[in-house]
């Protein structure tokens, strides 16, 4: 029986990433792709079978998902794949009107557990994971600090606050709104992340971020297979406590001294997530109509693997050089031989188009 998968919103590298894996590893399946833009029809990646367009409604999210959930309903979709990290939320809250097509998720109750930063925060603590400590205010913060809006996704909105000049541009930035402030800690990013069926792991993969963009405390563009000894062990520790079904990276900073302090958890598709998948990570075989994620597979030696994300990576690479950071640049091109694309303008050039089209 032929499995129809609904990608989307399909200008996003992510879905773009997963359209290719699913067709090349799931070859039984049929992906449909939904976006928002009209000239997306013209320039799409090549690895989808059907596009279509659902037009957002201008400051009403509900909307947007009731089209969604009326097209997943009227042609029989048996799984529907969101990728658009402000969207997860709502479309969990209205997890009803998609029928089974998003089986392979939990309750909307425990992403928000994940999702928001300080109820995170409690639940590391009370686990006994390490956790940045938290300022009761901006002002009261010592420097350096981190200031980060509670619910945003990624690196939206997240404040560097490593001089005393900027603590004002802080203050400025988050007045009347809802914040966290805490402790920045130096070192390394890395990720821990899974695909887990009520809070049990089924599928795992680490990597390191290598560089950024913007280059601090931007999203992954360039990095590699890593796993460390306890990223499991202090992702268990949560998840016995927030009974997760789905995906979730669990961001992490690696310290000098080599120790682990959880940043934040993402319970959704991330940004990275080709760096698993090129791995060997199989986070998708819940499309199967065995349901196969029932079993758990553990990660496998991944080191050697490295993507990155074009041509986002280049203006990273530039930046660190700026600034007197040679250690990426010299990474990329000690390895660019073997350094796999997220997406490939020689290989899918209407999916690379349809990249720079979103942002229009």
């Amino acid at each position: 029986m032929i499995m129809r998968i609904l990608l989307g919103e399909i200008s996003s590298y992510k879905a773009i990433v997963i359209a290719r894996y699913i067709k090349e590893t799931y070859p039984e399946c049929e992906v449909w792709s939904y976006d928002n833009k009209k000239i997306i029809r013209y320039f799409h990646t090549k690895y989808v079978d059907r596009l279509i367009l659902i037009p957002k409604c201008k400051d009403n999210k509900e909307t947007y998902v009731s089209s969604l959930a009326k097209y997943v309903s009227a042609n029989n979709i048996d799984v529907f794949i969101p990728v658009h990290s402000d969207y997860i939320g709502i479309i969990l809250k209205n997890k009803h009107l998609f029928g089974n097509s998003l089986d392979y998720l939990g309750k909307y109750e425990d992403y928000i557990k994940l999702h928001t930063k300080n109820i995170l925060i409690d639940i590391a603590r009370n686990a006994g994971v390490r956790v940045p400590q938290i300022y009761t205010s901006i002002e009261t913060a010592v420097i350096p600090f981190v200031v980060k809006p509670v619910d945003q996704s990624s690196s939206k909105g997240v404040v560097y606050c490593k001089k005393e000049d900027s603590r004002q541009s802080a203050l400025n930035l988050y007045r009347n709104k809802e914040y966290i402030c805490q402790e920045y800690i130096e070192g390394n990013g890395c990720g821990y992340e899974i695909y887990c069926k009520n809070g049990k792991i089924k599928r795992e993969y680490g990597h390191l971020r290598l560089a950024e963009y913007p280059v601090s405390g931007g999203s992954s563009v360039f990095r590699k297979g890593f796993m460390h000894p306890d990223m499991r062990k202090y992702a268990e520790l949560i998840l016995n406590q927030v009974s997760w079904t789905g995906f979730a990276m669990f961001e992490y900073k690696l310290t000098p001294n080599n120790d682990l302090v959880l940043i934040e958890v993402n319970p959704r598709i991330w940004g990275s997530i080709h760096q698993a998948l090129a791995g060997g990570c199989r986070l998708f075989d819940f499309v199967k109509e065995d349901a196969g994620v029932s079993e758990y597979l553990p990660c496998t030696d991944n080191s050697s693997i490295r993507t990155c994300l074009s041509p986002q990576v280049y203006f990273s690479l530039l930046m660190y050089l700026l600034k007197g950071n040679c250690n990426a640049l010299k990474e990329y091109f000690m390895n660019r031989k073997s350094i796999v694309k997220d997406v490939s303008a020689w290989d899918d050039y209407k999916g690379m188009i349809s990249m720079f089209l979103r942002k229009l």
